[in-house]
């Protein structure tokens, strides 16, 4: 399938062409003009469908202790280090999506602080958008005492709580160890 665009001048997507459509993404063939007026070609991948997904900081409190997660990732063929997030399903928010998808992969149940607006996670591959949900978990909480996961049967998450002051340090000893760290957490602790 093939869809003709802008036609204007300047920068512009002028034809998208879908090579590959599966379950959960598509590949893209595009036909762009560059700010020179050069007629250039590139390829991507976009979600299907695409409500993009929600990326969790959560916190404990009082103990600012942050939760983590790591998971196996097929694309990468190792464990991966991350915050929790996950896909924002047909007819929710990002906030709900997040407050989901923080029970089923942590078992926690906690409060939003703050939501960002949809921002690109790697806008030179794909179109896919991340909104990033600060939420506080209460940890003296009888919910979130001992908190039980959820997880669907694809998904092999193991929960980590990690002091906040000790980020960098636990991130090192988890690579030396053979994990990977995702962008967003390597910049969190950067910052």
């Amino acid at each position: 399938m093939t869809q003709k665009m802008n036609q204007n001048k300047g920068p512009a997507v002028i034809e998208r062409k879908i090579c590959y459509s599966g379950d959960w993404l598509k590949f893209e063939k595009i036909t762009y003009r560059d700010a020179k007026e050069v007629v250039r070609h590139w390829e991507n991948i976009k979600r299907t469908p695409d409500r993009g997904a929600a990326v969790i900081i959560a916190v404990l409190r009082p103990s600012d202790k942050l939760v983590l997660v790591r998971q196996f990732r097929p694309p990468v063929d190792n464990y991966v280090i991350e915050f929790p997030a996950g896909l924002i399903d047909e007819g929710e928010d990002c906030k709900i999506s997040a407050l989901r998808e923080l029970k089923e992969e942590t078992g926690y149940k906690g409060k939003i602080v703050k939501v960002t607006k949809p921002v690109y996670s790697s806008p030179g591959l794909t179109n896919e958008t991340v909104s990033i949900v600060f939420v506080d978990i209460d940890e003296n909480d009888s919910e979130n005492i001992n908190p039980e996961t959820f997880n669907e049967a694809t998904e092999d998450i193991q929960v980590y709580l990690v002091e906040l002051n000790n980020l960098k340090e636990f991130l090192e000893e988890r690579e030396n160890a053979g994990d990977k760290v995702d962008a967003k957490l390597c910049t969190y602790a950067l910052a």
